[in-house]
């Protein structure tokens, strides 16, 4: 080691053996996020029950109930469409979260065989519980449901 580096790393040295280990410490820097952008703190995960709802509604042009499929680990993870007059099931879709919108409300996108879009607005800015509103679009058309505790797995 060169003489200047060595007098500096002296001194430096010598400058903390006087400072409280408290003082120290702060000098000390951290290597706990180096390279990442995470926070210090550790991270506890949100949504650790065993939350599962499902979220029927109507879109009435259409002629169509539906069923939203929430999990704590997937999120509002899957939509079944029924044909309101005949109970027949038309299609069944599995939802990805794409963002929240200027309300703070998240929004989930799905598509039923790369025809048709369908949409679903979780109108509220916390996290899904029994008795939140959905809307959900479908085709070009809205319809809104309720969510209720499931009574089957899902």
């Amino acid at each position: 080691m060169p003489l200047p580096r060595l007098k500096a790393a002296l001194i430096v040295g010598v400058g903390l053996i006087g400072l409280s280990p408290l003082a120290a410490f702060a000098v000390r820097p951290s290597t706990a996020n180096i390279g990442t952008n995470a926070p210090a703190l550790a991270q506890v995960e949100p949504n650790q029950d065993n939350l599962q709802i499902q979220c029927p509604g109507s879109i009435l042009v259409n002629d169509i109930n539906y069923t939203v499929f929430f999990t704590r680990e997937a999120g509002f993870s899957r939509i079944v469409l029924r044909r309101r007059s005949t109970g027949q099931q038309i299609a069944e879709t599995f939802l990805s979260y794409d963002r929240k919108n200027a309300n703070g409300q998240a929004i989930w996108r799905g598509s039923v065989q790369g025809a048709a879009d369908v949409t679903l607005v979780h109108l509220s800015t916390r996290a899904a519980q029994v008795g939140d509103q959905v809307s959900v679009g479908y085709d070009g058309q809205w319809g809104s449901g309720t969510c209720a505790r499931s009574a089957t797995p899902l």
